[in-house]
């Protein structure tokens, strides 16, 4: 039975695995299409000046593209040594949050959401920083990072 669980969970992987790297690839052609695109608008409009409006859905697109990363990474981990790596989940979860602030609309906040989303920054950024700062038990600084 250990051995079809074994078989079932390579598979698993490797669908998500390819998967991810199809998303990931249309993903990245959009980022590029949509910075071309924007860039030719923009000139054609206002020559060199800046304008933010022209920039929100690309940094929506790049963040989108890094965070698919993470997930790949966090799938290749979890396949490999059948250990999830705690930090790379706080990094993902630290990309999905910053994604999200990005796409907050200024003109109408909610003040709620935005305690919400600050909130969670902080509590991430906290427990990536205890993770990251000391080995784990029975460790040095050295061990840790060749497990890495």
């Amino acid at each position: 039975m250990e051995k079809i669980s074994h078989r079932f969970d390579r598979i698993i992987t490797s669908v998500l695995l390819a998967v991810g790297m199809i998303l990931i690839t249309v993903q990245t052609i959009s980022l590029i299409w949509e910075l071309v695109s924007k860039i030719y608008l923009r000139f054609g409009e206002a020559g060199l000046g800046y304008a933010p409006e022209y920039g929100k859905s690309i940094v929506v697109l790049f963040f989108n593209v890094l965070l698919a990363l993470e997930i790949l990474e966090t799938v290749k981990i979890s396949s490999s040594a059948h250990d999830v790596k705690i930090r790379v989940i706080l990094l993902v979860c630290l990309i999905a949050i910053s994604r999200k602030v990005l796409m907050l609309d200024l003109g109408h906040p909610e003040p709620m959401e935005e305690l919400a989303l600050a909130t969670l920054v902080i509590a991430f950024a906290f427990s990536y920083f205890l993770v990251t700062r000391k080995p784990g038990p029975g460790m040095t600084k050295e061990d840790e990072h060749k497990n890495e």
